[in-house]
């Protein structure tokens, strides 16, 4: 993820993650050699250390994006991959780059966060009752 362009993609995934209601955490995605080769690259200065943690990419069967989150225990993984998954793609559709391929691993579900209130009204749940 060299060009600029990728980098501002990859950048606004993030933020895109970010923004919805379960999302607890973004983890940087690939495997060892992937994580080496940019801790490599920020070293040298090529990579700045601010790097997404998102990964963008044109692959010869067309763009494609990869992402790594953590989930809050009580928005349910499977609901918050569907929300995540679908504002990549509306995202990437807006931009010119649809279809893409979108890999989203769910890494980490947190038991001990509560939703905040506007997670709870802008996903139609409720706090249990005692």
């Amino acid at each position: 993820m060299t060009e600029p362009t990728d980098q501002a993609m990859a950048e606004d995934i993030e933020t895109a993650i970010r923004a919805i209601p379960g999302v607890a955490s973004i983890f940087r995605t690939g495997g060892i050699i992937s994580k080496v080769v940019d801790a490599g690259a920020q070293l040298l200065g090529a990579q700045p250390n601010e790097a997404p943690l998102v990964r963008w990419e044109h692959t010869p069967d067309g763009p494609r994006a990869e992402a790594a989150i953590g989930v809050l225990a009580a928005a349910g993984a499977a609901e918050t991959s569907r929300r995540v998954h679908a504002a990549i793609t509306a995202l990437c559709a807006d931009r010119g780059c649809a279809p893409v391929e979108i890999h989203l691993t769910v890494v980490h579900i947190d038991e001990s966060s509560e939703l905040s209130r506007s997670d709870e009204s802008r996903m139609g749940t409720h706090p249990k009752a005692d």
